[in-house]
């Protein structure tokens, strides 16, 4: 195995890992599609801001409290994750052609990058999202996971991006 090829398999493993592991939180939000409705009901609701001791605050006002609305958003919030695993897919299948010698590793690190940035894009909108309704003051750790998923993608794709030691 040459140094490049085993490049390439690396990059192959994180595409193909990132696209799994998607794949299954897909599976799980339609399999659990009430409980994610309800989770998304409990960040834009700010309900943790009722425990105790409870917390008064003036972002109070960004309260959402309509069951429509936490519908929409995590049908939405399901279908942007469902689209990044594809990407993702896309990219490791594409490096998975690199390895049998039938895919071109300049559309290989363009079809990364567009997956990565996907990613990126995705783990972004729900640390903004969590930001407007104020998580960090109870759910710090979910803003910390969204923080570690957007250095995944950034370091994915300095991966993605070189070219051979």
């Amino acid at each position: 195995m040459t140094q490049l090829i085993s490049l390439v398999l690396l990059k192959t493993v994180l595409l193909s890992g990132l696209a799994l592991w998607l794949a299954i939180v897909v599976l799980n939000n339609v399999t659990a599609f009430r409980n994610g409705v309800f989770s998304i009901g409990a960040l834009m609701g700010m309900q943790l801001f009722n425990q105790e001791p409870a917390i008064v605050s003036p972002l109070l006002s960004r309260r959402v409290k309509s069951a429509a609305w936490h519908r929409l958003i995590f049908s939405i919030i399901v279908l942007v994750e469902a689209a990044v695993a594809l990407l993702l897919a896309t990219a490791a299948i594409i490096h998975v052609g690199i390895l049998l010698g039938g895919s071109d590793a300049a559309s290989a690190v363009v079809w990364a990058n567009l997956a990565l940035c996907g990613f990126i894009t995705m783990s972004l909108i729900m640390l903004l999202g969590g930001a407007w309704f104020a998580y960090y003051i109870r759910q710090e750790a979910t803003q910390i996971t969204h923080l570690v998923l957007i250095g995944l993608g950034i370091a994915g794709a300095v991966l993605m991006n070189l070219q051979g030691l």
